[in-house]
């Protein structure tokens, strides 16, 4: 059984707060606003999806696999950490390695990437919240 602190749960909730919120600034400081536009005429090469595809993954994978195993509040607040800077990640790549000439996949990567943030809330981290450990 988790022993849960609420000020540690408050820390994590201010975290993935923080984090959440972030994604949209990074657009509007780095990126300048939303894009917006057409995409260029030809299409996105491939490793770009990869590229912004495999971080997300992995995070996922953090999120539903690790975080789930973690026997300690502040093991669950590290491996939230790296799912949610795992989940940015792609936001950085669409802004610097795609460019202007692909705004939609932007956007694409964006709502991605944010769904992906979502998934890190942290209920896990919460006293009174349910976990169930699984068999091992």
């Amino acid at each position: 059984m988790i022993h849960m602190n609420k000020q540690q749960a408050l820390v994590m909730w201010i975290l993935w707060f923080a984090f959440l919120q972030s994604a949209l600034a990074i657009h509007f400081v780095i990126g300048g606003g939303f894009p917006e536009g057409e995409n260029a005429a030809e299409p996105m090469a491939v490793w770009l999806w990869i590229a912004a595809a495999v971080p997300l993954f992995f995070a996922t994978m953090v999120r539903w696999l690790l975080i789930p195993k973690c026997t300690e509040q502040q093991q669950q607040l590290v491996a939230m950490i790296v799912g949610l800077a795992l989940s940015e990640l792609p936001i950085f790549f669409s802004l610097f390695l795609i460019g202007e000439a692909y705004p939609q996949n932007q956007i694409a990567i964006l709502i991605a990437a944010v769904f992906s943030l979502i998934q890190f809330a942290p209920s896990y981290g919460t006293p009174g919240y349910k976990i169930e450990q699984s068999p091992d």
